[in-house]
């Protein structure tokens, strides 16, 4: 059975772990070792997680399945980055979804979907924005499948080395453009 829980406090150790180690499994194969360990130091550890936490723009949840810690999920309340096209609209990014690969296709990730537009909709967001990794077809492709379309893209730098995320967005307020 799938739960998704608000993160508290004593979940950070939990929240750097589960985030270090689904980053790895998902991406240290596609990139150079080097950049890719000195993005993991600095970025997925307990201080920065910390750090991100206590920010009060940013809301953790943890997706348990069978009461097991399989991942979590951040949303950032207000975002928008300094996108033109987001800049007039009230926005919430969708962060990041980090799933443990031996809970892939159990459909957490659909139920992290769910509860974002839930949230979104409880707080009259207009829109749910996210960055993926231009490189990452399987991500593009489900969340094309759950209505997001591509506006634009950013540089992601990964420990020195440049990367193309593209921007993806779904209108959540029907009645707004």
């Amino acid at each position: 059975m799938i739960k998704l829980r608000p993160a508290v406090k004593d979940d950070i150790e939990l929240l750097t772990n589960l985030g270090r180690t689904t980053f790895m499994e998902s991406f240290s194969h596609l990139n150079n070792p080097i950049h890719f360990q000195k993005y993991l130091d600095e970025n997925h550890v307990q201080k920065v997680i910390e750090a991100e936490f206590n920010n009060e723009k940013n809301y953790f949840f943890i997706a348990e399945y069978d009461n097991e810690p399989a991942g979590f999920f951040k949303i950032v309340f207000d975002e928008h980055e300094d996108q033109p096209l987001l800049k007039d609209k009230k926005c919430l990014e969708l962060e990041r979804i980090y799933i443990l690969n031996k809970f892939q296709g159990l459909k957490i990730s659909s139920e992290i979907i769910d509860k974002t537009f839930k949230i979104a909709a409880d707080h009259q967001f207009e829109l749910v924005w996210l960055g993926v990794w231009e490189n990452n077809i399987k991500a593009i492709t489900i969340y094309k499948k759950w209505g997001f379309e591509i506006f634009g893209s950013h540089i992601f730098n990964l420990g020195g080395d440049l990367q193309t995320d593209l921007l993806m967005r779904k209108n959540v307020n029907p009645h707004k453009n």
